[in-house]
């Protein structure tokens, strides 16, 4: 495996935080004091005690960097981002799915990217999946995985934390057709909530949207083989698509011979860039070139205000 010994570190870290800070709150259905970002998104205490210990790690792994976390800058992160264009930052999301976990759910997981002057150089999300309690009350996760990605040195799977025997992940050589086989998602909510069935109509493999981090896996995994995201625009002015959800993803697709960009323009052109220190308003998602100029098609003929920046 080609990832560096800070990257595969930090995974290590990111598994020993999620077994000390998320899953025993998971456990035992306990996540502390529960508030809400000004966006609506829930924050707890969960999600502030692994933010804090992921800060504290990558300063070990990278002390030239800025660490920060979704709790830190969710209010206003237009600041921040701005500054990080020329520097060095890691950008975590301490837990994506805040709405799974409190509901019991497993699909939630810790995200965070690498971004060196404008540019994601790393990322990694680690899902713990199902764990059980052993007796002397530590937890033991079962179903765990770590998606490790590093720019020019490919995306690779981790099944618990079995290093000596990664897997190399492989989406670009997927061609299911759009209107044939391929299995899509649409994530459209807030101020674009009303293009969800607009866009579904008619298609015949639409899977339901969970969060980023699981969108993410299931499309590296051969569970799906793209996702739209409308997610509209928070309170303050920014959109829903923000780089602790998506930095780290959209690195492991493309390293993973995927095809992501902004669904903006004329059809065929590839779209946009992404850029991982803004806060976009849609992204497009897929396995191939050939799926995302197909589902940039579907959307322009749907809803073609989406495929135009707002």
């Amino acid at each position: 495996m080609q990832i560096s010994a800070q990257t595969l570190y930090l995974a290590q870290y990111f598994r020993q935080i999620a077994m000390e800070e998320l899953v025993p709150r998971h456990f035992r259905g306990d996540m502390g004091q529960v508030s809400r970002h000004s966006d609506g998104s829930f924050v707890t205490e969960a999600d502030l005690a692994a933010e804090a210990r992921l800060i504290e790690a990558a300063k070990v792994t990278h002390p030239h960097a800025i660490a920060t976390g979704e709790e830190q800058i969710a209010e206003d992160p237009r600041a921040f981002l701005k500054d990080a264009k020329n520097k060095d930052v890691w950008i975590f999301d301490p837990l994506d799915g805040t709405g799974a976990f409190r509901d019991g759910r497993d699909i939630y997981a810790i995200m965070g990217a690498y971004v060196r002057n404008g540019v994601t150089e790393a990322g990694i999300i680690y899902a713990p999946g199902k764990a059980v309690q052993n007796a002397d009350g530590t937890f033991t996760p079962q179903q765990d995985m770590t998606i490790m990605v590093e720019r020019g040195r490919g995306c690779w799977m981790v099944k618990g934390m079995n290093i000596k025997h990664p897997v190399r992940l492989n989406v670009g050589d997927r061609h299911a057709g759009l209107t044939s086989a391929a299995r899509v998602a649409f994530a459209c909510r807030n101020q674009d909530a009303s293009y969800q069935d607009k866009l579904t109509a008619g298609l015949p493999h639409v899977l339901p949207r969970w969060h980023a981090n699981h969108d993410y896996i299931r499309i590296l995994t051969n569970q799906a083989d793209a996702t739209f995201y409308a997610e509209g625009f928070m309170p303050n002015g920014v959109g829903k698509c923000p780089p602790w959800d998506h930095a780290a993803g959209v690195l492991a697709i493309q390293e993973a011979g995927g095809y992501v960009a902004l669904p903006y323009g004329d059809v065929g052109r590839g779209g946009q860039d992404y850029d991982p220190l803004q806060c976009h308003s849609s992204l497009l998602v897929a396995t191939n070139r050939r799926l995302f100029d197909q589902m940039m098609e579907h959307i322009k003929q749907c809803a073609p205000e989406l495929c135009e920046p707002r």
